[in-house]
């Protein structure tokens, strides 16, 4: 009997509910399981399951020992795994973590791609709204720079730059009042993001501030980009969020000298004893694709 072998018994056992399918699962016996879990509560000293001949059931010891150990051991296959095998060759979850505009807009856009570079890698996309902090159970966040993030844990790189504009449906500007200068814009109708209401000052280069005013607002920004479509109004955001909108035609840059301070987005992700291969390949996947655009 050994910890990781009994450990990753139980674990499978509570996944699937019963010893027969955890067995099946493990290439082994019903009776060998039993054994493990014996064996185990007894090195622990409590009860981790209540088992009859009919019903499983996880005490709250269990639980908790479950929780830790489920992530403990995915995470030593994953030191496995990455020591002993080649780029080419990493597989195992890659949990990715974004607030919720740059999970849907952006690293969708590339996801396909690093995927199908990456077969083995599987990939869980988590998203946040904005000013949530991540779980620390992720691999990697994405996002600006989190100036409350705890930097003796995580590691930050930069990833790219941007820096948000003006953008429309040509069907819009060709049914509005000509725009040459940015003062101009408060004749028209701006669709806006966040939770701010339907009036919200933005600060642009050169100190430049003004008040933008629209009909709606969102959280949503796929429902703020498909309201742009539509031509229900301008929106404010960066080139990279709207670059598939932007190659097809259905958005047109508006006033394009007038743009936001630069702004950089970053990957945090936590210092680890071990090299975390797939967590680097995907940050120098993105790097590569964004700055490249």
């Amino acid at each position: 009997m050994d910890w990781i072998t009994c450990t990753n018994s139980f674990v499978t056992v509570v996944d699937h509910g019963s010893l027969a399918q955890a067995a099946t699962k493990l290439n082994t016996s019903s009776s060998a399981l039993s054994k493990r879990l014996t064996w185990l509560e007894q090195q622990l000293g409590v009860q981790l399951l209540k088992r009859t001949t009919r019903s499983l059931a996880v005490t709250d010891a269990g639980k908790l020992f479950y929780q830790r150990s489920a992530r403990l051991l995915e995470d030593w296959q994953q030191m496995l795994a990455e020591t002993t095998s080649t780029y080419g060759e990493v597989s195992g979850v890659l949990r990715i973590g974004a607030p919720l505009a740059t999970g849907s807009r952006l690293l969708v856009h590339y996801l396909a791609e690093f995927i199908e570079t990456y077969p083995n890698i599987q990939v869980e996309l988590h998203t946040v709204t904005p000013g949530q902090l991540p779980d620390h159970n992720l691999d990697v966040f994405i996002s600006r720079e989190l100036t409350d993030f705890n930097s003796a844990s995580y590691i930050a790189t930069r990833l790219f730059t941007f820096q948000p504009g003006f953008y429309a449906a040509p069907g819009y500007l060709d049914s509005k009042p000509h725009i040459s200068s940015p003062e101009q814009l408060s004749q028209h109708n701006c669709l806006l993001f966040g939770t701010h209401g339907h009036e919200q000052e933005h600060v642009f280069e050169n100190n430049v501030r003004l008040r933008l005013r629209g009909n709606f607002t969102t959280q949503n920004p796929e429902a703020l980009v498909s309201a742009a479509v539509a031509g229900m109004g301008i929106i404010l955001t960066g080139e990279k969020m709207v670059q598939r909108e932007l190659c097809k035609g259905l958005l047109v840059p508006v006033l394009p000298a007038l743009k936001q301070p630069i702004s950089a987005a970053f990957a945090y992700y936590p210092k680890l004893e071990y090299n975390h291969v797939k967590t680097k390949l995907f940050i120098d996947f993105i790097k590569q694709k964004a700055n490249a655009e």
